[in-house]
């Protein structure tokens, strides 16, 4: 696979390579690859809440926010 990088996104790739001592593929291929990884789980998580609606699995206002102040009071 070939891919044709504006100008500023190759400058930005050779930096970061140059800064970590690598070249600017394997730089291009990490990014590439923690992107679509992320994606992956972002969209399995979004599937398994539209799951939980469908068995009518919700939580009250209220609920959420008692989970939030205790979160947050630890």
């Amino acid at each position: 696979m070939n891919l044709h990088l504006p100008p500023d996104l190759e400058a930005k790739l050779n930096r970061m390579a140059a800064e970590t001592g690598r070249d600017a593929g394997q730089v291009a291929v990490e990014l590439l690859t923690n992107s679509v990884e992320h994606d992956e789980w972002f969209r399995q998580q979004v599937e398994r809440g539209r799951q939980s609606v469908r068995e009518g699995c919700l939580l009250d206002h209220a609920d959420v926010a008692s989970r939030i102040r205790d979160r947050h009071s630890r």
